[in-house]
């Protein structure tokens, strides 16, 4: 039972919407943050673990915790715009979403010292934030054009083909038992819709896709929705207002659904004459639908410390736990076809559900370390820059504990694959605000590094930041908008052998406005 739990996994894993293996664009999903945090954070390409004095300083570097003389209290709505386009075969289509939501919010509590109090330490302040890391919400559709031996068909048989049977068991008997019994594999719906059949010969008993010809037309519509958020409890001092340290509790949820349609449609031979002219023959057409959610908790530790050597430099640095995530999957698929029958040789329509699975695993993900300086202009504003590592081939899976020792297999080639396709990347963010009394005008960029050791996938992020505020006595409004471009690649089957399978290119571009209000007391 073990065993089937963990190929079922497999396959509903190996699904749509993936960059050529889901499982490693998992761990790659959860590792890989944009630019979060403020509108002020966000204005400055999220440069900030120099800075200090942010609520967004819980998420990044927790000295600057230590930096607030007040209380605090702030709130950050934000609209987002995307586009996804999506080019297979030259033809590209374009989808759009919009959504309201809240990527930050957060209070501090601040117990500084007075100042006729003439201790080293300044007294210690609390915060607790929240920040949304990231956004999943996307819709992908594309067209494409196939031929044998390339079609999703040929891959239904290719999975039949390397399916581990019982033992004592035939290609056969494994197939019909499922089908029986209740389908939990790609390779059985599409047994159970008449797309594969089993044959023999001299060396034993194959699995063969409908005999199709010509051009095989092929769609997919996908939707992706959820987001990954961050809960930070954390505390911030300071020494003589010239060193500042804090340190923070991440808890983040994750909440990850996708949804798709793959149809396929094409003309099949299902027999031939004896002078091999086509006998039996007529059009064939599927349609697969995947449903696949993702839902857990993880848990990270931050540290980080601040240095105001001279008024007009600060020195930051910080570092960031592995996050130790607990996942649970669950999916169900179905396949329903048009195709012939060969019990009554005429075409008929056919349906097959999988039996719904959920799977409870561990993942962790990378260790993050950032560096970053700000340079005090006077009175008229200043500069900032950051830079992190954080390496992507270091995620790693792991079986839940209830499955014992017989499962570690899976996970081990998985894991060998994340250390085979990702890498380690440098993660860049600058930014500069102007002020003028007191009114602010920001400006920033953030490079997020590509995370894939193959030269031709280009994993990189690329946001454009800009922002204006303005600060009064007990309350302050900042406003912010940001353009993240990034670019990816997927396929929606994959054969075991390179090659063969469709390819997808997608440009990704999502375009936020942020307004955070706060109010000191």
């Amino acid at each position: 039972m073990k065993k089937i739990v963990l190929a079922s996994l497999a396959f509903a894993l190996g699904w749509s919407g993936t960059a050529f293996a889901q499982t490693e664009v998992d761990a790659l999903r959860y590792s890989q943050l944009g630019v979060a945090g403020s509108a002020r954070t966000q204005g400055l390409g999220g440069a900030q673990t120099a800075l200090g004095a942010d609520v967004s300083n819980l998420a990044g570097n927790p000295a600057g915790i230590g930096m607030f003389r007040r209380s605090e209290f702030s709130i950050t709505p934000a609209l987002q715009y995307s586009i996804s386009e999506a080019t297979a075969n030259q033809a590209t289509q374009s989808d759009e979403r919009n959504l309201l939501t809240i990527p930050q919010a957060g209070l501090i509590l601040s117990n500084r010292k007075g100042d006729e109090d003439a201790s080293d330490w300044r007294g210690l302040n609390f915060g607790i934030g929240f920040t949304r890391l990231n956004n999943f919400n996307q819709r992908i559709s594309y067209q494409n054009t196939s031929a044998p031996p390339n079609t999703i068909v040929d891959y239904f048989a290719e999975r039949a083909n390397l399916r581990a049977l019982n033992a004592g068991e035939t290609l056969q008997e494994s197939l019909d038992d499922e089908y029986d019994a209740g389908f939990n594999t790609i390779e059985g719906l599409a047994y159970g819709n008449y797309l594969i059949d089993v044959l023999e010969d001299d060396l034993g008993q194959y699995a063969e896709p409908l005999y199709s010809l010509g051009d095989i037309a092929q769609s997919e519509e996908i939707e992706r929705r959820g987001s990954q958020n961050q809960i930070d409890i954390g505390v911030g001092t300071s020494y003589r207002d010239r060193i500042y340290i804090g340190a923070s509790v991440g808890i983040i949820t994750t909440n990850f659904t996708q949804e798709s349609i793959f149809r396929e449609s094409g003309h099949y031979i299902a027999s031939f004459n004896e002078d091999g002219s086509p006998d039996v023959e007529g059009n064939y057409s599927l349609e697969l639908y995947d449903n696949f959610t993702t839902r857990g908790a993880g848990v990270n530790l931050k540290v980080g410390v601040i240095a105001r050597p001279i008024d007009a430099l600060r020195l930051g640095a910080s570092i960031q736990t592995p996050t130790a995530f607990t996942l649970t999957d669950t999916y169900q698929r179905s396949l329903s076809s048009t195709t012939l029958n060969p019990d009554t040789g005429v075409p008929e329509s056919f349906e097959a559900f999988e039996d719904p699975g959920d799977f409870t695993y561990q993942l962790t993900t990378p260790f993050r370390a950032t560096g970053g300086v700000a340079v005090f202009l006077g009175k008229y504003g200043f500069l900032t820059g950051d830079v992190e590592y954080v390496n992507y081939a270091s995620s790693r899976f792991k079986e839940d504990d209830e499955f014992g020792t017989g499962t570690t297999g899976f996970f081990t080639d998985l894991n060998g694959n994340i250390s085979n396709t990702y890498q380690s990347a440098m993660n860049y963010r600058i930014g500069a605000e102007g002020r003028y009394e007191s009114f602010r005008v920001r400006a920033g960029y953030a490079h997020s590094g590509d995370p894939y050791q193959s030269a031709a996938l280009d994993g990189a992020v690329n946001s454009v930041t800009a922002g204006v505020g303005v600060r009064l006595q007990n309350w302050y409004a900042d406003l912010a908008f940001v353009s993240s471009k990034s670019e990816s690649r997927f396929s929606p089957y994959r054969f075991s052998s390179e090659g063969g399978e469709p390819v997808v290119d997608l440009n990704n571009t999502q375009n936020s406005v942020l307004l955070t209000v706060g109010y000191n007391f």
